[in-house]
């Protein structure tokens, strides 16, 4: 029942933050991204991507039980080299897709999955 509850912790974490993440930066990504947006959001792609990075942050970050401090740095390391593979990538194959874009979601990445980790961690009956 523990895993389910960080689990349900993390995945709460990421959608409230990167709902306040997206709403407030939306003008940067268009801007950056205007020709390649869909005209709609793939809702079924986006909720199979956060119950996935959930799933990742609560198994391999979380649930192996380490202090909130090394669980917040093993979270920020997660998120910067999940967020990297995407960025990267594409700052390597889509034709002027702009540096800026990739560090500043890099450090999104970061920032986001290290405040998930935390949100996890503090879920009652976890060890250490």
């Amino acid at each position: 029942m523990r895993s389910v509850l960080t689990y349900a912790a993390v995945l709460a974490a990421l959608l409230a933050l990167d709902g306040v993440w997206l709403s407030t930066t939306s003008p940067i990504y268009h801007d950056a991204m205007a020709s390649l947006l869909a005209e709609r959001v793939n809702f079924a792609a986006a909720g199979a991507f956060y119950a996935l990075y959930a799933l990742g942050v609560t198994v391999l970050i979380v649930l192996p039980g380490a202090s909130r401090l090394t669980t917040m740095l093993r979270g920020a390391l997660f998120g910067l080299v999940a967020y990297a593979t995407y960025d990267l990538t594409a700052l390597a194959v889509i034709r002027d897709w702009p540096l800026s874009l990739s560090l500043l979601d890099m450090g999104w990445g970061m920032v986001i999955t290290a405040v998930a980790s935390l949100a996890g961690s503090l879920v009652p009956g976890r060890q250490p």
